[in-house]
Protein backbone atom coordinates (compact mmCIF):
# COMPACT_ATOMS: atom_id res chain seq x y z
CA UNK A 1 0.00 0.00 0.00
CA UNK A 2 1.20 3.35 -0.64
CA UNK A 3 1.85 6.02 1.67
CA UNK A 4 2.18 10.20 0.01
CA UNK A 5 3.30 12.71 2.46
CA UNK A 6 3.07 16.04 0.98
CA UNK A 7 2.97 19.82 2.23
CA UNK A 8 -0.22 21.80 2.19
CA UNK A 9 0.26 25.03 -0.15
CA UNK A 10 -0.11 28.08 2.09
CA UNK A 11 -1.14 31.14 -0.34
CA UNK A 12 0.90 34.41 -0.37
CA UNK A 13 -1.72 37.31 0.21
CA UNK A 14 -0.70 39.72 3.10
CA UNK A 15 -2.96 42.27 4.58
CA UNK A 16 -2.48 44.85 6.85
CA UNK A 17 -5.01 46.10 9.47
CA UNK A 18 -5.64 49.84 10.27
CA UNK A 19 -7.28 51.26 13.21
CA UNK A 20 -10.93 52.28 13.47
CA UNK A 21 -11.13 54.37 16.71
CA UNK A 22 -8.81 55.41 19.25
CA UNK A 23 -7.98 55.65 22.82
CA UNK A 24 -5.36 58.39 23.50
CA UNK A 25 -5.06 57.66 27.71
CA UNK A 26 -1.60 56.22 26.71
CA UNK A 27 -0.39 57.70 23.96
CA UNK A 28 2.70 59.47 24.60
CA UNK A 29 4.53 59.32 21.07
CA UNK A 30 3.00 59.32 17.58
CA UNK A 31 0.22 57.15 18.73
CA UNK A 32 0.75 53.71 16.12
CA UNK A 33 -1.80 51.28 16.65
CA UNK A 34 -0.59 47.72 16.67
CA UNK A 35 -1.22 46.49 12.99
CA UNK A 36 -1.68 42.71 12.12
CA UNK A 37 -1.06 41.43 7.99
CA UNK A 38 -1.93 37.62 7.75
CA UNK A 39 -0.19 35.03 5.49
CA UNK A 40 -2.96 32.58 4.86
CA UNK A 41 -2.91 28.77 4.45
CA UNK A 42 -5.65 26.19 3.14
CA UNK A 43 -7.72 25.88 6.16
CA UNK A 44 -11.00 25.08 6.95
CA UNK A 45 -11.01 27.75 9.64
CA UNK A 46 -14.43 26.68 11.31
CA UNK A 47 -16.51 26.28 8.17
CA UNK A 48 -17.65 22.89 6.88
CA UNK A 49 -14.84 21.69 4.01
CA UNK A 50 -12.05 23.40 2.68
CA UNK A 51 -11.72 27.16 2.46
CA UNK A 52 -9.39 29.73 0.73
CA UNK A 53 -7.56 33.36 1.40
CA UNK A 54 -11.31 34.38 0.67
CA UNK A 55 -13.16 32.53 3.12
CA UNK A 56 -10.80 33.53 5.76
CA UNK A 57 -12.03 36.69 5.18
CA UNK A 58 -14.72 36.26 5.99
CA UNK A 59 -16.85 38.07 9.03
CA UNK A 60 -17.03 36.40 12.27
CA UNK A 61 -20.39 34.83 12.43
CA UNK A 62 -19.11 33.07 8.96
CA UNK A 63 -16.33 31.57 10.38
CA UNK A 64 -13.65 33.89 9.45
CA UNK A 65 -11.12 35.80 11.21
CA UNK A 66 -8.23 34.88 13.47
CA UNK A 67 -7.68 34.89 17.87
CA UNK A 68 -4.86 36.76 19.10
CA UNK A 69 -3.63 36.53 23.03
CA UNK A 70 -0.97 39.83 23.50
CA UNK A 71 1.05 39.69 26.28
CA UNK A 72 3.01 42.90 27.76
CA UNK A 73 6.22 42.53 29.89
CA UNK A 74 7.67 46.30 30.43
CA UNK A 75 10.60 45.47 29.63
CA UNK A 76 11.45 42.26 30.29
CA UNK A 77 11.70 39.35 28.16
CA UNK A 78 8.68 36.91 27.99
CA UNK A 79 7.64 33.69 29.84
CA UNK A 80 5.84 31.63 31.36
CA UNK A 81 5.22 33.36 34.05
CA UNK A 82 3.47 36.56 32.07
CA UNK A 83 -0.07 36.88 32.30
CA UNK A 84 -2.31 37.94 28.83
CA UNK A 85 -2.87 41.61 29.91
CA UNK A 86 -2.64 43.06 26.61
CA UNK A 87 -5.18 41.45 24.32
CA UNK A 88 -7.21 37.87 25.35
CA UNK A 89 -8.64 36.15 22.55
CA UNK A 90 -8.96 39.11 20.92
CA UNK A 91 -11.05 38.87 17.06
CA UNK A 92 -9.47 40.28 14.35
CA UNK A 93 -11.28 40.39 10.59
CA UNK A 94 -10.93 41.42 7.37
CA UNK A 95 -13.34 44.54 6.53
CA UNK A 96 -12.72 45.67 2.78
CA UNK A 97 -8.49 46.01 2.35
CA UNK A 98 -7.70 45.82 5.84
CA UNK A 99 -7.79 43.40 9.00
CA UNK A 100 -9.39 45.16 11.93
CA UNK A 101 -10.08 44.75 15.62
CA UNK A 102 -11.69 46.51 18.06
CA UNK A 103 -10.80 47.89 20.74
CA UNK A 104 -7.46 49.40 19.36
CA UNK A 105 -4.19 48.80 21.24
CA UNK A 106 -1.07 50.80 20.82
CA UNK A 107 2.55 50.20 20.89
CA UNK A 108 3.70 51.25 24.29
CA UNK A 109 5.90 54.07 23.35
CA UNK A 110 9.26 52.98 25.88
CA UNK A 111 11.69 52.57 23.12
CA UNK A 112 14.27 53.91 21.03
CA UNK A 113 16.25 57.50 21.21
CA UNK A 114 12.90 59.44 20.09
CA UNK A 115 11.01 57.99 23.22
CA UNK A 116 13.22 59.50 26.16
CA UNK A 117 13.61 56.45 28.09
CA UNK A 118 15.84 54.05 29.35
CA UNK A 119 13.60 50.84 29.12
CA UNK A 120 12.13 49.24 26.61
CA UNK A 121 8.67 48.40 26.47
CA UNK A 122 8.22 44.71 24.87
CA UNK A 123 4.66 42.55 23.65
CA UNK A 124 4.47 39.39 22.48
CA UNK A 125 1.93 37.61 20.57
CA UNK A 126 0.65 34.56 20.04
CA UNK A 127 -2.60 33.47 17.34
CA UNK A 128 -4.85 30.98 16.19
CA UNK A 129 -7.64 30.06 13.31
CA UNK A 130 -10.45 29.81 13.09
CA UNK A 131 -11.63 32.31 15.78
CA UNK A 132 -14.14 31.48 18.73
CA UNK A 133 -15.23 33.65 20.72
CA UNK A 134 -14.40 33.45 24.62
CA UNK A 135 -17.26 31.87 25.83
CA UNK A 136 -18.68 30.71 23.07
CA UNK A 137 -20.74 27.61 22.86
CA UNK A 138 -17.79 25.32 21.53
CA UNK A 139 -19.60 21.89 21.74
CA UNK A 140 -17.72 18.80 22.55
CA UNK A 141 -15.31 18.16 19.52
CA UNK A 142 -13.05 20.41 17.78
CA UNK A 143 -11.76 23.51 19.85
CA UNK A 144 -13.45 22.91 23.20
CA UNK A 145 -11.21 25.40 25.88
CA UNK A 146 -8.48 28.09 26.30
CA UNK A 147 -6.05 28.61 29.00
CA UNK A 148 -5.27 30.62 30.87
CA UNK A 149 -7.79 32.72 32.62
CA UNK A 150 -7.16 36.59 31.52
CA UNK A 151 -6.14 36.77 35.19
CA UNK A 152 -3.82 34.00 35.38
CA UNK A 153 -0.21 33.46 34.23
CA UNK A 154 0.75 31.00 31.64
CA UNK A 155 1.24 30.13 27.88
CA UNK A 156 -1.82 30.42 25.80
CA UNK A 157 -3.19 27.17 25.21
CA UNK A 158 -6.15 25.67 22.98
CA UNK A 159 -8.33 22.53 23.93
CA UNK A 160 -9.09 19.96 20.87
CA UNK A 161 -11.15 17.01 20.82
CA UNK A 162 -10.64 15.19 17.33
CA UNK A 163 -13.92 15.20 15.27
CA UNK A 164 -14.55 11.73 13.48
CA UNK A 165 -16.30 13.61 10.71
CA UNK A 166 -14.39 14.54 7.87
CA UNK A 167 -16.55 17.45 7.33
CA UNK A 168 -17.00 19.28 9.73
CA UNK A 169 -13.68 18.81 11.47
CA UNK A 170 -12.03 22.23 12.16
CA UNK A 171 -8.59 22.31 10.91
CA UNK A 172 -6.67 24.00 13.71
CA UNK A 173 -3.92 26.14 13.06
CA UNK A 174 -1.38 28.29 15.15
CA UNK A 175 0.61 31.45 14.35
CA UNK A 176 4.42 31.82 13.18
CA UNK A 177 6.84 34.80 12.05
CA UNK A 178 7.95 33.67 8.66
CA UNK A 179 11.43 33.61 9.13
CA UNK A 180 11.78 31.94 12.20
CA UNK A 181 8.86 29.57 12.69
CA UNK A 182 8.48 30.44 16.16
CA UNK A 183 6.12 33.39 17.77
CA UNK A 184 6.39 37.22 17.75
CA UNK A 185 8.00 36.95 21.13
CA UNK A 186 9.12 40.44 22.66
CA UNK A 187 8.09 43.14 19.68
CA UNK A 188 9.19 46.65 20.25
CA UNK A 189 6.86 49.43 19.13
CA UNK A 190 6.99 49.10 15.13
CA UNK A 191 6.81 52.00 12.27
CA UNK A 192 3.74 53.32 11.64
CA UNK A 193 3.05 51.22 8.50
CA UNK A 194 5.00 48.34 10.19
CA UNK A 195 2.65 45.26 11.03
CA UNK A 196 2.49 41.63 12.98
CA UNK A 197 2.74 39.59 10.09
CA UNK A 198 1.12 35.81 11.02
CA UNK A 199 1.77 32.85 9.25
CA UNK A 200 -0.26 30.30 10.01
CA UNK A 201 0.38 26.22 10.05
CA UNK A 202 -1.43 23.56 10.03
CA UNK A 203 -1.41 21.95 14.15
CA UNK A 204 -3.15 18.77 13.12
CA UNK A 205 -2.18 16.05 10.59
CA UNK A 206 -4.46 14.11 7.88
CA UNK A 207 -5.31 11.50 5.78
CA UNK A 208 -7.51 10.61 3.23
CA UNK A 209 -8.50 7.49 1.48
CA UNK A 210 -8.04 6.60 -2.18
CA UNK A 211 -8.29 3.29 -3.95
CA UNK A 212 -7.61 2.07 -7.31
CA UNK A 213 -6.93 -1.53 -9.07
CA UNK A 214 -3.87 -2.82 -10.47
CA UNK A 215 -4.51 -5.17 -13.20
CA UNK A 216 -2.58 -8.54 -14.29
CA UNK A 217 0.79 -7.42 -13.35
CA UNK A 218 3.26 -7.21 -10.48
CA UNK A 219 3.06 -3.65 -9.00
CA UNK A 220 7.40 -3.04 -8.47
CA UNK A 221 6.98 0.69 -8.16
CA UNK A 222 5.21 2.72 -5.53
CA UNK A 223 2.53 5.27 -7.10
CA UNK A 224 2.57 2.76 -10.36
CA UNK A 225 -1.07 3.18 -12.33
CA UNK A 226 -1.46 -0.08 -14.03
CA UNK A 227 -1.61 -0.32 -17.80
CA UNK A 228 -4.49 -2.54 -17.80
CA UNK A 229 -7.63 -1.70 -16.76
CA UNK A 230 -10.85 -4.07 -16.03
CA UNK A 231 -12.84 -6.04 -17.91
CA UNK A 232 -16.02 -4.60 -19.23
CA UNK A 233 -18.20 -7.08 -18.38
CA UNK A 234 -16.82 -6.67 -14.38
CA UNK A 235 -17.22 -4.06 -11.92
CA UNK A 236 -15.59 -3.92 -8.15
CA UNK A 237 -17.86 -2.27 -5.78
CA UNK A 238 -17.37 -1.31 -2.69
CA UNK A 239 -19.11 -2.03 0.67
CA UNK A 240 -17.01 -0.23 3.40
CA UNK A 241 -13.32 0.57 4.85
CA UNK A 242 -12.21 0.54 8.20
CA UNK A 243 -8.97 1.61 9.49
CA UNK A 244 -7.89 0.52 12.69
CA UNK A 245 -5.16 2.62 14.64
CA UNK A 246 -4.07 3.87 18.17
CA UNK A 247 -4.93 7.94 18.04
CA UNK A 248 -5.36 10.77 21.10
CA UNK A 249 -9.16 11.63 21.17
CA UNK A 250 -7.90 15.51 21.90
CA UNK A 251 -5.30 17.32 23.07
CA UNK A 252 -3.69 20.75 24.26
CA UNK A 253 -1.90 22.90 21.87
CA UNK A 254 0.54 25.20 23.16
CA UNK A 255 0.29 28.73 20.97
CA UNK A 256 4.15 29.37 22.22
CA UNK A 257 6.05 26.70 19.93
CA UNK A 258 9.76 25.73 20.85
CA UNK A 259 10.64 24.24 18.12
CA UNK A 260 10.59 25.83 14.52
CA UNK A 261 7.28 25.00 12.52
CA UNK A 262 6.57 22.29 14.90
CA UNK A 263 3.22 22.57 16.60
CA UNK A 264 3.48 21.64 20.46
CA UNK A 265 0.92 19.28 21.65
CA UNK A 266 0.37 17.54 24.74
CA UNK A 267 -2.01 15.26 24.05
CA UNK A 268 -4.54 12.85 25.97
CA UNK A 269 -3.81 8.99 26.56
CA UNK A 270 -3.96 7.19 23.35
CA UNK A 271 -6.37 4.79 23.01
CA UNK A 272 -7.34 2.27 19.66
CA UNK A 273 -9.81 3.65 17.68
CA UNK A 274 -11.47 2.38 14.21
CA UNK A 275 -12.52 4.78 11.97
CA UNK A 276 -14.93 3.02 9.87
CA UNK A 277 -16.10 4.48 6.17
CA UNK A 278 -19.68 3.41 5.58
CA UNK A 279 -21.44 2.33 2.70
CA UNK A 280 -23.86 5.42 3.24
CA UNK A 281 -20.58 7.63 2.74
CA UNK A 282 -18.58 5.88 -0.36
CA UNK A 283 -18.87 7.34 -3.74
CA UNK A 284 -21.81 6.70 -5.85
CA UNK A 285 -19.48 5.82 -8.35
CA UNK A 286 -18.10 3.01 -5.79
CA UNK A 287 -20.51 2.13 -3.70
CA UNK A 288 -21.69 -1.59 -3.60
CA UNK A 289 -24.87 -2.93 -2.83
CA UNK A 290 -24.79 -4.21 0.71
CA UNK A 291 -24.69 -7.69 1.69
CA UNK A 292 -23.80 -8.23 -2.51
CA UNK A 293 -24.91 -7.53 -5.64
CA UNK A 294 -28.12 -9.05 -7.14
CA UNK A 295 -27.76 -7.35 -10.87
CA UNK A 296 -24.44 -6.00 -12.53
CA UNK A 297 -23.89 -2.43 -11.42
CA UNK A 298 -24.53 0.74 -13.91
CA UNK A 299 -21.67 2.36 -12.17
CA UNK A 300 -18.53 3.11 -12.83
CA UNK A 301 -16.68 1.18 -9.92
CA UNK A 302 -13.26 0.76 -9.18
CA UNK A 303 -10.78 0.90 -12.34
CA UNK A 304 -7.09 1.53 -12.88
CA UNK A 305 -7.38 5.23 -12.05
CA UNK A 306 -7.02 6.58 -8.11
CA UNK A 307 -9.70 8.04 -6.75
CA UNK A 308 -11.04 9.17 -3.47
CA UNK A 309 -13.41 7.13 -1.80
CA UNK A 310 -15.77 9.47 -0.82
CA UNK A 311 -15.94 12.13 -3.67
CA UNK A 312 -14.86 8.66 -6.67
CA UNK A 313 -12.71 12.22 -8.15
CA UNK A 314 -9.22 12.33 -8.04
CA UNK A 315 -7.84 12.96 -5.10
CA UNK A 316 -7.55 16.83 -4.54
CA UNK A 317 -6.00 18.99 -1.41
CA UNK A 318 -9.19 21.41 -1.42
CA UNK A 319 -11.49 17.83 -0.69
CA UNK A 320 -13.66 18.11 2.98
CA UNK A 321 -12.75 14.73 3.14
CA UNK A 322 -9.81 13.81 5.37
CA UNK A 323 -9.78 12.75 9.02
CA UNK A 324 -7.60 14.64 10.76
CA UNK A 325 -5.79 13.84 14.15
CA UNK A 326 -3.38 15.07 16.99
CA UNK A 327 -0.09 14.66 15.74
CA UNK A 328 2.38 11.91 16.81
CA UNK A 329 6.04 11.42 16.96
CA UNK A 330 6.21 7.76 17.47
CA UNK A 331 6.02 4.71 15.12
CA UNK A 332 2.35 4.22 14.20
CA UNK A 333 0.70 1.25 12.63
CA UNK A 334 -2.93 1.09 10.80
CA UNK A 335 -4.93 -1.45 9.94
CA UNK A 336 -6.55 -0.83 6.77
CA UNK A 337 -9.75 -3.47 5.92
CA UNK A 338 -12.00 -3.06 2.92
CA UNK A 339 -14.84 -5.20 2.37
CA UNK A 340 -15.71 -5.14 -1.77
CA UNK A 341 -17.44 -7.41 -3.99
CA UNK A 342 -16.34 -8.87 -7.42
CA UNK A 343 -19.48 -8.95 -9.61
CA UNK A 344 -19.19 -10.53 -13.33
CA UNK A 345 -21.75 -10.44 -15.78
CA UNK A 346 -22.34 -14.25 -17.27
CA UNK A 347 -25.75 -15.28 -19.35
CA UNK A 348 -24.64 -19.05 -18.79
CA UNK A 349 -24.87 -18.34 -15.12
CA UNK A 350 -27.86 -18.42 -12.80
CA UNK A 351 -29.24 -15.23 -12.22
CA UNK A 352 -26.81 -13.63 -14.90
CA UNK A 353 -24.13 -13.07 -13.11
CA UNK A 354 -21.65 -14.18 -10.13
CA UNK A 355 -20.85 -11.96 -7.17
CA UNK A 356 -17.54 -12.38 -4.84
CA UNK A 357 -16.93 -11.34 -1.98
CA UNK A 358 -13.48 -9.80 -0.44
CA UNK A 359 -12.74 -8.51 2.84
CA UNK A 360 -8.79 -8.06 2.55
CA UNK A 361 -7.04 -6.23 5.57
CA UNK A 362 -3.23 -4.94 5.49
CA UNK A 363 -0.83 -3.63 8.14
CA UNK A 364 1.10 0.08 7.33
CA UNK A 365 3.47 1.24 9.61
CA UNK A 366 4.74 4.85 9.58
CA UNK A 367 7.82 5.11 11.53
CA UNK A 368 8.05 8.49 12.54
CA UNK A 369 4.71 8.81 12.94
CA UNK A 370 2.11 11.78 11.28
CA UNK A 371 3.77 15.20 11.45
CA UNK A 372 1.65 18.37 12.07
CA UNK A 373 1.00 19.87 8.30
CA UNK A 374 0.90 16.85 6.22
CA UNK A 375 -1.47 15.32 3.70
CA UNK A 376 -1.11 11.48 4.38
CA UNK A 377 -2.95 9.76 1.24
CA UNK A 378 -3.49 6.41 2.24
CA UNK A 379 -3.94 4.38 -1.50
CA UNK A 380 -5.88 1.11 -1.62
CA UNK A 381 -4.67 -0.81 -4.68
CA UNK A 382 -6.65 -3.40 -5.08
CA UNK A 383 -4.28 -6.25 -6.95
CA UNK A 384 -6.65 -8.19 -9.55
CA UNK A 385 -5.02 -11.65 -11.39
CA UNK A 386 -7.85 -12.61 -13.92
CA UNK A 387 -8.70 -16.46 -13.64
CA UNK A 388 -6.12 -17.68 -16.89
CA UNK A 389 -7.57 -21.20 -18.34
CA UNK A 390 -5.04 -22.89 -20.51
CA UNK A 391 -6.06 -26.39 -22.23
CA UNK A 392 -3.82 -28.83 -23.99
CA UNK A 393 -4.64 -32.44 -25.16
CA UNK A 394 -2.86 -35.51 -24.90
CA UNK A 395 -1.94 -38.11 -27.73
CA UNK A 396 -4.45 -41.14 -27.24
CA UNK A 397 -1.92 -44.10 -24.80
CA UNK A 398 -2.29 -47.14 -25.70
CA UNK A 399 -4.70 -49.30 -24.05
CA UNK A 400 -4.29 -52.59 -22.65
CA UNK A 401 -4.63 -55.49 -24.75
CA UNK A 402 -7.87 -57.89 -23.43
CA UNK A 403 -8.01 -60.79 -25.92
CA UNK A 404 -11.62 -62.29 -25.87
CA UNK A 405 -11.72 -66.15 -27.91
CA UNK A 406 -15.29 -66.53 -29.17
CA UNK A 407 -15.52 -69.50 -28.76
CA UNK A 408 -12.96 -70.82 -27.02
CA UNK A 409 -10.77 -73.27 -28.63
CA UNK A 410 -10.58 -77.01 -27.02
Amino acid sequence: MKKFLFLTAAAVAVFASCAKTIDNTRNTGQGDAVSFGLYVPQTKAGLAGQTTNTSIQLAEGSGGGFGVFAYYTNDGDYSASAKPNFMYNQGVFYNASKWEYSPVKYWPNEYGNEAHSAATDKVSFFAYAPYVATGATMGTTNITAFAPANNAAGDPTITYVIDPTPSTAVDLCWAVKSDTGLPWLNQTKQTVSGSVAFLFKHALARFNVNVRGYFDAVRTVEGAVSTDNIDSNTKITIEKIEIKGTFAPSGTLNLHNTEANKALWTPATAAETTLTIPNTDIAASLKATVNGETSFPSITGVTNANVNVFTGAAPAKTDATYYTFIPTTTSTTLNVKITYYVTTQDAKLDGGLSCVKNVIDKNITFADGFACGLNYNLNIVLGMTTVKLEATVSDWADPSNVDIDLPVNL
